[in-house]
């Protein structure tokens, strides 16, 4: 029994401690930005500490149309990185106004590059790379979000 129970043990500490297990998928919300046509992303939005530290990394891919918003609470200056993060990502730091504050474009996947947003950010959108391209982001846009109650859920 004492067998049984021990090897039990081993594998729930082997299954809790894997990587896609520490970052599942949550659920996904409607995030819209300004442009001309508005561009649309379904995000995940990561409010916890444990969402904040653990984002995106560790997953191996993410749709096109969709991303991760971290809701910073109180707005501050924000460093991001890319260190356990596979897929290459635009980031995308969003002012207390509910704009776009500033775009850091194909950050490196794995990169210990410290990126800090341009001045205090009240979230921060992470996108697949190419995207801020492709939709036409830009300083200035609005962002509209539940988080921001700005955009129902």
């Amino acid at each position: 029994m004492k067998k049984i129970f021990t090897a039990l043990s081993a594998a729930f500490v082997l299954w809790a401690c894997s990587p896609q297990e520490e970052n599942p998928q949550r659920g996904l919300s409607r995030l819209v930005v300004e442009t001309s046509p508005a561009a649309e992303f379904m995000v995940e939005t990561a409010q916890s500490s444990r969402e904040m530290r653990t984002g995106l990394m560790y997953r191996k891919s993410m749709p096109e149309n969709q991303g991760m918003i971290f809701d910073i609470k109180t707005p501050r200056t924000i460093t991001m990185w890319m260190k356990n993060t596979y897929i290459p990502l635009d980031i995308v730091f969003i002012g207390p106004d509910y704009k776009i504050s500033g775009i850091y474009k194909n950050a490196k996947p794995m990169s210990e590059k410290l990126i800090s947003s341009p001045g205090d950010a009240a979230a921060v959108l992470e996108l697949n790379a190419g995207s801020a391209e492709k939709y036409r982001l830009k300083k200035g846009l609005t962002v509209r979000h539940f988080i921001f109650q700005n955009e129902t859920k």
